[in-house]
């Protein structure tokens, strides 16, 4: 891989690690103003909101203005919400730093993967996504540990570690990442649905309501998993965060060692599709060895989680090889994943008040539907080689 690549991984891997540093300590900041799972669904699905309406627009900027000035536009804006967020008590309050980080925030992810695309070449996408996505992903449960040892005593000073670390990687950016975006013209401006009607002869509409699923998927079992661990199993930050680095660790082996070795004998479409059906299967029997033998769930828990790394740099490789603009592609991308953000936050934090076992099931049949399309559209999704 050459060197900007490298430079770009490892500062998303810094900043995904930053993101998350509050994130364990969030259901304590709930708690302790009085509230359960659904406010912590609420303000995810908020910020996921924001981010669905602003990543098209970051898309376009980043086009237009390069990708570097909106990651650190991106590290500024989070770290003043997230001090706002985490010195808050009042709910309404809450939700406004809520929108301004799903807002801003949003900036970094679209720009840093749009920087990813502009430097690597097609035949080596799919290998930097994975790779990506096993540092990011493991960086984000790292963050979850730190943020949950550091806040573990008053949650207060997860928030704060989070401000200060995000200002001193933007004066990072500044002096040590190199601009990719060297076409800095963009033609017009383009509004969110005319972007879409761009690929309407394209896959990339079914792709995009694909990612939609997966991410309503992945977000209302992680929402649903951190309210099982806080209000089911009554574990403090610190544990929370132990449990999370664990299932990264669990992501970042998969990525790196056994992924390789799956694209070796299939290709893009199959290793999507295979990874989907055994996170169906996984967190089905997972949920059913719950109530019987405890053990066994946590052992088909740790293979759920190590296929539930491998969809997503795959899902997110063939998008960006379809893009006109890796900004807006990659945009529109980030728009749908947020969107399905916002409907697996409401929908897990609403169905797991009502019953535990039901949101997970009840998640693994929506995931189900991604499947199904995947499976319906196979010869046209084979025809672009992949």
């Amino acid at each position: 891989m050459n060197k900007q690549t490298i430079k770009i991984i490892s500062f998303m891997t810094l900043i995904t690690l930053i993101n998350n540093l509050a994130h364990p300590v969030t259901p304590e900041l709930v708690s302790s103003i009085g509230y359960g799972s659904f406010l912590l669904g609420t303000l995810f699905a908020v910020m996921s909101m924001a981010t669905f309406f602003m990543s098209p627009f970051w898309g376009r900027f980043s086009d237009k203005h390069g990708r570097k000035i909106g990651i650190i536009i991106a590290l500024v804006g989070y770290g003043l919400s997230q001090l706002g967020f985490g010195f808050s008590t009042k709910p309404s309050i809450i939700i406004v730093f809520r929108l301004l980080a799903g807002g801003i925030n949003c900036a970094s992810q679209v720009a840093g993967l749009a920087y990813l695309v502009d430097v690597t070449s097609l035949k080596e996408r799919t290998k930097a996504m994975a790779l990506y996505t096993a540092l990011t992903g493991f960086s984000s449960t790292l963050g979850y540990l730190i943020g949950g040892l550091v806040g573990n005593n008053d949650y207060h000073n997860a928030f704060i570690l989070q401000s200060t670390l995000c200002f001193i990687t933007a004066v990072l950016v500044i002096f040590f990442l190199e601009e990719s975006h060297k076409e800095t013209v963009i033609k017009k401006k383009t509004p969110f649905i005319s972007s879409i009607g761009k690929y309407r002869y394209t896959i990339v509409p079914l792709l995009l309501v694909i990612t939609m699923i997966t991410s309503f998927f992945s977000t209302g079992f992680n929402n649903g998993f951190n309210s099982y661990m806080k209000f089911v199993l009554n574990l403090g930050p610190k544990y929370i965060g132990i449990i999370m680095a664990i299932t990264g660790l669990i992501g970042l082996l998969m990525n790196i060692l056994v992924f390789p070795l799956i694209k070796r004998f299939i290709n893009d479409y199959h290793t999507l599709t295979f990874s989907i059906v055994m996170m169906v299967i996984f967190l089905t029997l997972a949920m059913y060895f719950e109530t019987h033998n405890f053990t066994t769930s946590l052992i088909l828990l740790i293979f759920f989680f190590a296929f539930l790394a491998i969809y997503k740099p795959v899902l997110q490789s063939i998008i960006s090889k379809l893009g006109n603009a890796n900004g807006e592609i990659m945009g529109l991308n980030n728009a749908f994943t947020a969107l399905g953000n916002v409907g697996g936050s409401f929908y897990a934090g609403a169905v797991f008040a009502y019953s535990v076992n039901l949101t997970f099931y009840s998640l693994a049949l929506i995931l189900s539907l991604a499947l199904i399309l995947l499976l319906i559209k196979r010869k046209k999704l084979m025809e672009y080689g992949w």
